[in-house]
C-alpha cells in the first residue's frame, strides 16, 4: 500500500539528524495521521448536542486545514519541492481557507487589506454536523456589506480524500522512480519559441510516461501546460490585449522549463520574454503607488476571493491611465476562472521596490 510504502520512507530519513527534509516530512505524514483520527471520530460521534456539533465542527475544519498544510511539507520534505500539490485546483478545498478564517481562525474581528473590518457569526437555529449556516458582516468606508454562506462537509471531506489520494500517489512514483536525463527541458524550451499545441500534447505525454503520473494528476508541470494550451488557444481582437497573451504563453513555458529541470536536478539558463507595453505601464502605475496598489494586487488571480471585485474598483479609482484600465476592464470582463487566474497572476507578478531603492 502507498500510504505504508511512505511512512517507511518518512522514517528511513527522519534518522537523519542533520537533515531537516526527513524531520519535516516524519511531522507532515505524522499530522496527516492524525487528521485521520479526528475525521474518524467525526463520523462516529452522534452527539447532536450544539456544543458537540460546534466542538466536532471546529475542530473539522482546523484538521482539514493543518491536513493541506502537512501534504504540501510532506511533497517538501521528500521531494524538495511542491510540484506534487496544487490544492488551489480543486475548487471545494480551495474555499477551505476562506471559511475556516471566517468561522474557526477570525470569526470576531477580520481585517481585509483595502481597510475594511468584518465580523462572521454562525446561524445556530441550522446547524448540524452536515452543514452550517454563517453570515459575515463587513463594514468598509461606512458601508456595511452582509454576505451569507452556507457550508457542507460532505463535500470538502470527500474533496479532502481525493486530492490527499492524488497527492500521496504521485509522490509516491516521484521518489520510486529511477533517476532519468530526458530531452523534456530542451522540448519546452523549443515550445517556449514556437508556442506548437501538437508539440505542447507530445511533451505532456512523455512527462506522464517518464514519471509514471496518472492523467488525472495535478501535477503542477501539467497543470501549466494546461494553462499554456488555454493561451494558445486563446485570442482577442485587439492587438494590445493579445500581446499579452503571447506574453503569458511564454510566461508558462518558462514555468514548465524550470519544473523539467529541477525534476532531473540539472541546472540551465530559462529563456527570456520581455515585458509588453501595456504591462510595464500598468507596473510604473504600481511603482508609483506602491504603498496603496500592493495590498489590492494580491487577490486578482482568484475570482472568487471575496475582495476580487472590490479590490479591482479600488485600483481602478487610483488611475485614469490607459494601460491600468484596459487592464482592469480586461480582467473584470473575463468569466473564465483560468483566464482570471492568467490576467491576474500576470500583475502579482509585479517586483517591489527594494528599501534601498525607496
Amino acid at each position: 500500500m502507498i500510504r505504508h510504502a511512505l511512512k517507511d520512507m518518512v522514517e528511513d530519513i527522519g534518522k537523519d539528524e542533520k537533515n531537516s527534509h526527513g524531520a519535516r516530512a516524519a511531522a507532515a505524514f505524522a499530522m496527516l495521521e492524525n487528521v485521520d483520527l479526528m475525521i474518524e471520530a467525526y463520523h462516529e460521534d452522534s452527539d447532536a448536542d450544539n456544543g458537540a456539533v460546534l466542538l466536532d465542527v471546529f475542530g473539522l475544519m482546523q484538521g482539514l486545514f493543518v491536513g493541506v498544510d502537512a501534504l504540501y511539507d510532506l511533497a517538501i520534505g521528500l521531494t524538495r519541492f511542491k510540484y506534487h500539490i496544487n490544492i488551489n485546483i480543486n475548487k471545494t478545498l480551495h474555499e477551505l481557507k476562506y471559511i475556516r478564517n471566517d468561522i474557526v481562525g477570525h470569526p470576531t474581528h477580520r481585517t481585509y487589506p483595502d481597510g475594511g473590518v468584518g465580523f462572521s457569526m454562525l446561524d445556530l437555529d441550522v446547524l448540524s454536523k452536515d452543514c452550517l449556516t454563517y453570515k459575515t458582516y463587513v463594514y468598509q468606508k461606512n458601508k456595511l456589506d452582509i454576505k451569507k454562506r452556507e457550508v457542507h462537509f460532505k463535500p470538502l471531506l470527500e474533496a479532502y480524500a481525493k486530492e490527499q489520494e492524488k497527492i500521496l500517489d504521485d509522490i509516491h512514483a516521484y521518489v520510486t522512480h529511477d533517476e532519468v536525463m530526458t530531452d523534456i527541458p530542451e522540448q519546452v524550451f523549443r515550445l517556449f519559441e514556437s508556442l506548437n499545441q501538437k508539440l505542447l500534447v507530445q511533451i505532456k505525454t512523455e512527462f506522464i510516461k517518464t514519471y509514471r503520473l496518472k492523467p488525472t494528476s495535478n501535477h503542477r508541470f501539467l497543470w501549466r501546460a494546461g494553462l499554456l494550451e488555454r493561451l494558445i488557444l486563446w485570442e482577442e481582437r485587439d492587438k494590445e490585449l493579445n500581446a499579452l497573451i503571447l506574453y503569458m504563453s511564454r510566461v508558462q513555458a518558462i514555468k514548465m522549463h524550470e519544473i523539467a529541470l529541477d525534476m532531473e536536478k540539472r541546472q540551465a539558463r530559462s529563456p527570456y520574454v520581455s515585458l509588453p507595453t501595456l504591462l510595464n505601464g500598468f507596473y510604473r502605475f504600481i511603482r508609483r503607488h506602491e504603498d496603496k496598489a500592493l495590498p489590492l494586487i494580491g487577490n486578482l488571480h482568484d475570482g472568487n476571493h471575496p475582495l476580487f471585485e472590490s479590490d479591482v474598483e479600488a485600483l481602478k479609482a487610483m488611475s485614469t491611465h490607459k494601460s491600468v484600465i484596459k487592464i482592469l476592464d480586461w480582467l473584470s470582463a473575463v468569466k473564465d476562472e483560468q483566464k482570471v487566474y492568467l490576467i491576474g497572476s500576470m500583475i502579482r507578478a509585479y517586483r517591489p521596490k527594494t528599501s534601498s531603492g525607496k
